[in-house]
């Protein structure tokens, strides 16, 4: 059984975590800042630390911060009764802050986050994961044939005001012939723990670029082109040759290639990320934060990126219509973004409802079903014909 570690000056909260949790968890609780990290530091099974903004004998935010020394990799969860730009700033800028939660404490809500860390503390201590036939998943993907077995879908983002195509995202898949389709969230995770990553990247990069080439030289368009970067290749010195290589290769214009970097720990850590962004950006190649919200990257780190946009995870959009807490966020996701020059798109967008929402709160662009699922280039073209205008 996991445990989670709770910090709060109110018993009435420590109680409710305790009656919603503990049949799931085996929870910790105290009203000291001190003993909080004590335990931190001698329980190694901790998935979840959750603090209120005032303690006993330090600040919420104080507490955290120390915490993220202690144990970096296990997610640090605020509650608070109101979030603006201004304390989620703060909270992601000292303690890369995982999730915030409203007070009084929603037990459905709860339950879900702590899902959400128990399934990053599995993929931590997890091996490379095993696939049919008693075979590692990476030793499938060792000896995959790319051109045969990996393909490529396209989804759009709109402008949320007018509904105008802005851009396209190229998303992988992988079709084994053992396998049958495994799920990206399988094999790339595999795929950056053998260094298979690199040589994938370059192959959709490749893909994705002379696709787009293509669709220039015989319809006339120069759609911007996003493709996922992992963060790991951050601290891969091969990535900008990569990149600069493809973009000869195929004849692709950097100013019309964005790379979205998956927000994660491992971008944070890598000493090299900021160099390797700068390079990159030389190039005229612009870059995008995919699923902010749901890694470690502190606003110090996230301002020295120089990004170009910051996309919200569907995480939030998903529940925003429902849940307050969860709109708070994405408003103030949206404050940072456009505090910083940077633009702002919410993926996950499934209906009319979610659509106004987002548009409502004033993020840039929208992505997800409600538009268009990923789908293969040929009919992308054939939706793009007959969608000028979506909203």
């Amino acid at each position: 059984m996991y445990k989670i570690l709770a910090a709060d000056n109110d018993r009435m909260t420590l109680n409710a975590i305790n009656r919603i949790a503990g049949r799931q968890f085996d929870v910790l609780t105290t009203h000291c800042g001190e003993t909080g990290l004590t335990l931190l530091q001698n329980h190694g099974d901790i998935c979840a630390v959750i603090c209120d903004m005032s303690m006993q004998d330090m600040p919420g935010l104080e507490f955290l911060e120390k915490a993220k020394k202690i144990a970096p990799d296990v997610p640090r969860i605020l509650l608070t009764g109101y979030i603006d730009a201004d304390i989620m700033t703060d909270a992601i800028n000292r303690a890369s802050v995982y999730r915030f939660l409203a007070k009084p404490i929603n037990a459905k809500r709860l339950l879900e986050v702590l899902d959400e860390c128990v399934e990053l503390k599995d993929r931590d201590n997890s091996t490379t994961p095993r696939a049919k036939h008693g075979r590692d998943l990476a030793e499938f993907l060792n000896s995959a044939d790319a051109d045969k077995e990996f393909n490529l879908v396209y989804q759009p983002r709109v402008c949320s005001a007018t509904g105008d195509t802005k851009s396209i995202e190229a998303l992988i898949r992988w079709n084994s012939p053992t396998l049958g389709q495994v799920s990206p969230a399988a094999f790339i995770p595999a795929a950056e723990k053998t260094g298979d990553i690199i040589w994938i990247t370059e192959w959709a990069l490749n893909a994705a670029c002379a696709t787009w080439t293509n669709w220039r030289d015989t319809q006339g368009r120069q759609m911007p082109l996003s493709v996922n970067i992992s963060p790991v290749l951050f601290g891969d010195p091969r990535l900008v040759d990569t990149v600069s290589r493809v973009l000869k290769k195929t004849g692709f214009s950097p100013r019309s290639l964005q790379l979205e970097i998956t927000e994660g720990l491992e971008l944070h850590q890598h000493k090299t990320a900021a160099g390797t962004v700068a390079e990159i950006k030389k190039m005229g190649v612009r870059l995008s934060l995919d699923d902010f919200g749901t890694g470690y990257v502190s606003f110090a780190f996230l301002r020295s990126l120089g990004l170009d946009c910051l996309k919200v995870a569907r995480k939030f959009v998903s529940k925003a219509t429902t849940n307050p807490s969860e709109g708070a966020v994405l408003l103030a996701v949206r404050e940072l973004g456009h505090r910083l020059g940077i633009k702002t798109i919410a993926e996950g967008i499934e209906d009319d409802v979610h659509a106004n929402f987002v548009r409502a709160l004033g993020y840039d662009e929208m992505q997800g079903y409600h538009f268009s699922k990923p789908v293969p280039a040929n009919e992308l073209a054939n939706w793009l014909r007959k969608h000028p205008a979506v909203v």
